[in-house]
């Protein structure tokens, strides 16, 4: 409140105050303790104000996370039926290749689960998870790429390529885990 209210409702109180037999004094401090009263209420007021604001701020935060996440667990869900579907298509003509294929499709599963898990994550984690996944997600691409090499063995061979076929994909389904647990 400026000087010159102030002075207003000193004024104001002094004068209401001649016909009450009250000093000059005791209107001035009731003039001061309604302006207290005042501000008080008005702080009061502001306070209240950013605290709903805060809360619905929060709450726009939580309803846009929340969305992303069931965005990114739709996709998730969707990318899985197509893995299905595309493996129904092909067949069931080459048991080395299903079977390599399944394991990589496993891989995309646990990448978009952890994906959508990431959506809810903190910023900075979000941003450590996405600097990792595409890691992750270069191994599991050379993965893909040797599913069809392993077609082409037999015996021996085959076994052992598969062999390290599947501890690869166990490494890079820790890998996922542990980018997981850091969310």
């Amino acid at each position: 409140m400026t000087s010159t209210m102030r002075t207003l409702l000193v004024i104001g109180a002094i004068t209401a105050g001649a016909g009450c037999n009250r000093t000059p004094n005791e209107a001035h401090n009731d003039a001061v303790e309604a302006q207290r009263e005042a501000d008080k209420q008005a702080a009061e007021a502001q306070k209240s104000a950013e605290n709903k604001i805060a809360e619905a701020q929060h709450d726009i935060n939580a309803a846009t996370d929340n969305a992303r996440k069931e965005t990114a667990e739709a996709q998730a869900s969707a990318n899985e039926k197509i893995r299905e579907a595309n493996r129904e298509i092909v067949g069931k003509g080459d048991d080395v290749r299903d079977w390599a294929q399944s394991k990589v499709d496993d891989v995309n599963n646990m990448i978009d689960g952890a994906k959508a898990k990431a959506q809810a994550a903190a910023p900075k984690a979000k941003q450590r998870f996405n600097d990792a996944i595409d890691e992750v997600q270069h191994q599991r691409d050379q993965l893909q790429a040797d599913v069809a090499t392993l077609e082409t063995r037999a015996g021996d061979k085959l076994d052992k390529t598969k062999e390290q076929f599947a501890s690869r994909v166990d490494r890079v389904k820790d890998r996922i885990r542990n980018l997981e647990k850091s969310l």
